[in-house]
């Protein structure tokens, strides 16, 4: 599916795809997904794709890893010519973003029915040299398509549960320009759940962001059904010194602690990634 200026108002208008209407700006964007309601049909094919992946995950018949995967798929299929990002307005939007870093959500909306496994696309702007702070997802499944610019992302595993507000986790990744020609960045409750991204390089980032919010029962969950925290992302800090073991144990910190990683590209933090023993002095 590639996109040229020749159809970008009919792309901004009926497709949007949910966030890529901004590619004509941020304001554009918010214009457009307030004026065409979920059921509207004229939102397009991939809108439709997209959509159908959430009622056979709110019945139990695709698995999440299954879901993240199709809907990585669905999002790696758009192709964008260079003109339709010409009118993008790169200052970022007024909104100063967690620390006053101007992160922000652009829009939000609903691609399906509420409930458990409801699905949200959320068009998402990082300003450059700053980050989205470090958070685990609590029953979530995240899928995330860079549209403009280029992501520095570390991932994590969550190992286990240590003790209330501690989780062991594990570096798994360090992916240093995330840009439009992929990866998607995807998570599920189960495999790669803890991420921390930002801005790579001079740019800033413009991402649209597919969620599956509360796919799982409580009881199916890493926190179990004790949890009492509502299904969402919730900030932890990953910079402690791994074990021996490769392990960090990440402790649940609050909006205060997150701005000081806001307010930094992910590079100024050290990489904890665990290396081969043969790397190893």
């Amino acid at each position: 599916m590639k996109l040229s200026r020749l159809d970008r108002r009919d792309f901004i208008e009926s497709m949007l795809l949910l966030g890529l209407g901004a590619c004509a700006g941020p304001r554009a964007a918010a214009r457009a997904l307030r004026t065409h309601p979920p059921s509207d049909g004229a939102l397009g094919p991939l809108f439709h794709r997209l959509s159908a992946l959430a009622d056979p995950l709110a019945r139990d018949r695709s698995t999440a890893r299954e879901f993240a995967r199709r809907a990585g798929a669905h999002l790696l299929e758009l192709e964008l010519e260079d003109d339709v990002l010409a009118d993008w307005v790169r200052q970022g939007p007024d909104d100063p973003g967690i620390g006053r870093n101007g992160t922000r959500v652009l829009h939000r909306r609903s691609l399906g029915k509420g409930g458990p496994g409801e699905l949200m696309a959320v068009l998402f702007y990082t300003p450059a040299g700053v980050s989205n702070p470090p958070h685990e997802h609590h029953n979530l499944i995240s899928i995330k398509r860079v549209l403009k610019g280029s992501y520095h992302v570390r991932q994590y595993e969550r190992i286990r549960r240590v003790e209330p507000g501690v989780i062991a986790i594990r570096q798994v990744s360090e992916l240093v320009a995330v840009s439009f020609d992929g990866p998607c960045i995807d998570m599920t409750d189960d495999r790669l759940n803890v991420h921390w991204f930002g801005a790579a390089g001079s740019e800033p980032v413009l991402a649209l962001n597919i969620v599956a919010v509360a796919p799982l029962a409580p009881s199916q969950t890493f926190h179990g059904a004790s949890e009492t925290r509502a299904a969402g992302q919730y900030y932890v800090d990953p910079t402690a010194t791994p074990g021996s073991d490769g392990l960090i144990l990440a402790r649940s910190i609050g909006r205060e602690q997150a701005e000081e990683f806001a307010r930094r590209p992910l590079a100024s933090f050290p990489s904890r990634i665990a290396r081969p023993p043969e790397d190893q002095p």
